[in-house]
């Protein structure tokens, strides 16, 4: 797998892309490094998880080599690769081809949202603390005070733990009326009166396992804004 895209691909999209092609094989994706560096940091790993969860629920195994990142393509690089294998590219054009392919399940596709799920799968601390930082910040910026629709963020107890200690984040952040939950958002879709309401989410995996809408963060956050 070749990214040729001119920025960073969004985790999720580029992790659907990804499952979609491959399905059972394990891809050697190359290009990414040149986004995300050669060294496993916590925002690193906080992408690669969001990728592998994106391939998996789309049809693939979830498993994949990095060039020049992950530990076994930095120990074997190409020799990973297996006789007669085959090359796709994914560039900005291809992205935007597999946005566009999401079906909207909505019984009106032109509802307005009335539900927002952030995280599935659950947000690491660092997600969390930046999801938080850019709700407020975009609410104040617009000179609100409250999300626009319900929006629950999604992360493991002790995430929730340790994001609760720093609590000027804490209390900002509940002070929009954005609420945090252990429970992965898959349970609360499967609730029949929860997947009749237009919900929306940044997450892949639960755009393909339920009838949430998925869009990008900056689309999730101006719908959380202003509705």
């Amino acid at each position: 797998m070749e990214v040729k895209t001119s920025r960073v691909p969004n985790a999720q999209v580029l992790g659907s892309a990804i499952g979609m092609k491959v399905v059972e094989d394990v891809p050697y994706i190359t290009g990414l490094d040149q986004f995300l560096g050669g060294e496993i940091t916590t925002a690193t790993r906080d992408y690669l998880k969001d990728m592998g969860a994106a391939s998996a629920s789309n049809g693939a195994v979830g498993l994949y080599h990095v060039e020049n990142l992950t530990p076994e393509a930095v120990e074997q690089g190409r020799d990973l690769l297996t006789e007669n294998y085959q090359t796709y590219t994914i560039d900005d054009a291809e992205i935007e081809r597999v946005i566009r392919s999401y079906p909207v399940m909505w019984r009106k596709a032109e509802a307005k949202p009335r539900l927002c799920f952030i995280g599935c799968p659950h947000l690491s601390l660092q997600q969390l603390e930046s999801w938080s930082d850019a709700i407020v910040g975009a609410l104040s910026k617009r000179g609100r005070t409250k999300v626009a629709i319900p929006t629950i963020l999604c992360a493991a107890p002790d995430v929730i733990e340790a994001f609760a200690k720093d609590r000027a984040r804490y209390e900002q952040l509940q002070a929009t009326g954005a609420r945090l939950t252990s429970i992965c958002a898959l349970m609360y879709m499967n609730n029949p009166l929860c997947a009749k309401k237009p919900v929306i989410t940044n997450s892949n995996k639960l755009r393909t396992y339920t009838t949430a809408k998925f869009m990008l963060d900056d689309e999730i956050l101006e719908q959380i804004v202003n509705g």
